[in-house]
């Protein structure tokens, strides 16, 4: 029987892919400036050319690299706050649906931050210019076949889908090493925040020696992971631009000294100097394992992320649950608990009707956390019962109780940007003042 696929979810907006393709537009209109800029200048050795028109085209390619540049940035810090948007909301459905066992915090983290930036570097700054890039080097060749050489251009033409096909044999060969440094960085960065999330528990047990070494073998493995794909990243640069750069170059040399009988002196030195508009490709090829795979691979699990379908909580046994008062959002009886040195909740009985508003008040170190921790599954019960919207909590179905209530703490994650910037993470279209 097949596996069923996880489901794809489109996760770039349509004024992100439309910004893709305006960046895309910089990037070819640039280079037909400069196509144009070398034209001019070839045509000065025959005697034909004005210097104007080439200084004008050479301005306007300027003023098109600097326009994908500027569009490019602003476009991925708005479809940052866009994705993030749709990460948080996504992570709030599952939280208030769902059975969350195994979804670690990390990954939501991760997902937020890392990945949703190199997404957003690949798409927005990076796709729309690589494709423009492929699509250059073939009109050059047919502006050369048509307008000045047919042999030359049609011939070299014939080679440049090489250019293509190699990056994409380099980039399945090189693919596990991408992955491995993605697992690798996922790995550490749970580990830290398990670390962080249970440092008095790790404190009680006298574990830090053995956790810290633990998270110094994981640096390390993450550490040689990164210069593995590092090491790969050169030897595509190094073949890639080394080989193709010569073969294209020589070739077109070659052809060009060989039809020189055909040519004039203008025509030669502007096949000559359009070759370099032949290497566009290869200037994208060192953002292949910084930007490509990377933004692929995070792309991926954003998509997954957002397919994934809340399942319903499971039930509580009905066993030993006669003491709950379903009228009750919390109930709490005979609950103490104790992180070590010495009881912090001293047999707390507590009743909150459902719709009513509380206010737990006391000095530092009264216990207040500590209740909230209980009542919100963070903490599992030592001592005495807890209820939570008529449902016993206990260390069995901490999971449940977790979905069953929210919270905004004192603390909180900030990610890049402003302040603005994190609190319009929940609402992209908040103003200033609203």
């Amino acid at each position: 029987m097949a596996k069923d696929r996880p489901r794809k979810v489109p996760i770039i907006s349509i004024e992100g892919r439309r910004d893709t393709k305006i960046v895309g537009a910089f990037r070819l209109a640039s280079a037909i400036c400069i196509a144009a800029t070398l034209v001019f200048i070839g045509r000065l050795f025959d005697s034909s050319g004005q210097a104007a028109p080439a200084v004008i085209f050479a301005l306007a390619s300027g003023a098109f690299a600097y326009g994908e540049l500027a569009w490019g940035g602003r476009a991925a810090r708005r479809e940052e706050h866009r994705l993030r948007a749709r990460i948080l909301t996504q992570q709030h459905h599952l939280a208030t649906a769902s059975n969350l066992d195994g979804l670690e915090p990390a990954r939501v983290v991760t997902l937020a931050t890392d990945n949703t930036e190199r997404v957003t570097e690949f798409r927005q700054v990076y796709l729309g210019a690589t494709l423009a890039a492929i699509a250059i080097p073939f009109a050059t060749l047919l502006y050369i076949g048509i307008a000045i050489d047919p042999v030359v251009g049609f011939v070299v033409l014939g080679l440049v889908p090489l250019i293509p096909l190699g990056i994409r044999g380099f980039m399945l060969l090189f693919r596990k090493a991408s992955a491995d440094s993605r697992k690798k960085r996922g790995q550490l960065s749970n580990s830290y925040l398990d670390a962080i999330r249970n440092l008095t528990t790790i404190r009680l047990l006298g574990a830090g020696d053995r956790v810290e070494k633990q998270l110094g073998r994981q640096g390390e493995s993450n550490r040689g992971a990164i210069m593995r794909l590092l090491a790969g990243n050169q030897i595509v640069i190094i073949v890639m631009d080394g080989l193709f750069s010569l073969v294209l170059i020589c070739l077109t040399a070659g052809l060009t000294v060989w039809r020189s009988d055909y040519l004039t002196l203008g025509e030669a030195l502007t096949i000559m100097l359009l070759t370099v508009l032949l290497l566009e490709p290869l200037q994208q090829v060192a953002g292949f394992f910084y930007i490509g795979m990377g933004g692929i691979a995070s792309q991926k699990a954003i998509s997954t992320y957002l397919a994934t379908q809340p399942t319903l909580a499971a039930q509580v046994d009905a066993v030993g649950t006669g003491w709950v008062d379903e009228h009750l959002a919390v109930q709490l009886e005979d609950v103490r608990y104790d992180h070590g040195r010495g009881e912090v909740l001293h047999g707390i009985d507590l009743s909150v009707p459902a719709g009513s508003r509380v206010a737990i008040v006391g000095r530092s170190g009264a216990g207040k956390s500590t209740l909230m921790g209980l009542i919100q599954g963070t903490l599992p019960p030592q001592a005495g019962r807890v209820a939570v919207a008529g449902r016993p909590i206990d260390p069995a179905n901490l999971t449940e109780a977790r979905a069953l209530s929210a919270s905004v703490a004192q603390s909180t994650w900030m990610f890049t940007g402003t302040i603005a910037d994190n609190l319009r993470i929940a609402n992209g279209h908040a103003t200033d003042d609203a």
